[in-house]
């Protein structure tokens, strides 16, 4: 499992501005369209981790679909802007009475190559999850992470993505009450997306 930090204050700050600068600068420098693009996918080998120390938990194999989708700007191949995902994962463990839902955002950027290719990139700024785990309510929230993809972009109007992403959740509540746990959580998406540019 791939434990990732949680930005500092003074890293988020510097994230923001850089992001915020991009954004004025393709939109100064030159006309840069709207990118629209809902997404849909399905997450597999998913590993989940909870727990500290000698206390630790660990599942894999969870699948599951997602929803989502960017909304940003695109301009010569460039595009960076905002990611939301929704996914139900199902850990396949008799430990879990429930799917473990989860919410994500993030910050993307990426580039689409005249060869039929995208990549892209993101920081998962914010993250919450629930699930319910032997009869108890189990609440993530303040997580963080990355994501970064591969896409197939030669079909009509459809983008083909593998995505992996990894994140954390830094505060787990249990029945409304807090513990010293943390949750690590990573997996991979096989998903279709209907970009289109205004």
């Amino acid at each position: 499992i791939i434990t990732l930090h949680q930005l500092g204050g003074s890293s988020m700050k510097h994230f923001l501005s850089l992001f915020v600068f991009t954004v004025l600068f393709f939109t100064g420098t030159a006309r840069a369209d709207l990118l629209i693009e809902p997404v849909v996918g399905y997450n597999f080998g998913t590993k989940f981790t909870i727990g500290e120390g000698s206390n630790t938990d660990s599942y894999s194999g969870g699948s599951g679909p997602s929803f989502g989708g960017r909304l940003g700007y695109t301009q010569l191949g460039f595009q960076l802007g905002l990611d939301y995902l929704n996914s139900s994962i199902d850990m396949d463990d008799n430990d879990f009475d429930k799917d473990i839902d989860m919410s994500e955002w993030a910050a993307f950027v990426g580039f689409e190559f005249p060869i039929m290719l995208r990549v892209y990139a993101g920081y998962i700024f914010s993250a919450t999850g629930e699930t319910e785990a032997s009869n108890i309510k189990v609440e993530m929230s303040k997580g963080s992470g990355y994501k970064a993809g591969l896409g197939f972009t030669g079909l009509p109007f459809v983008d083909i993505n593998i995505e992996y992403r990894a994140g954390t959740f830094d505060e787990i509540e249990y029945a409304g009450t807090e513990s010293d746990d943390t949750a690590d959580y990573k997996s991979i998406m096989l998903g279709l997306s209907l970009p289109f540019s205004i």
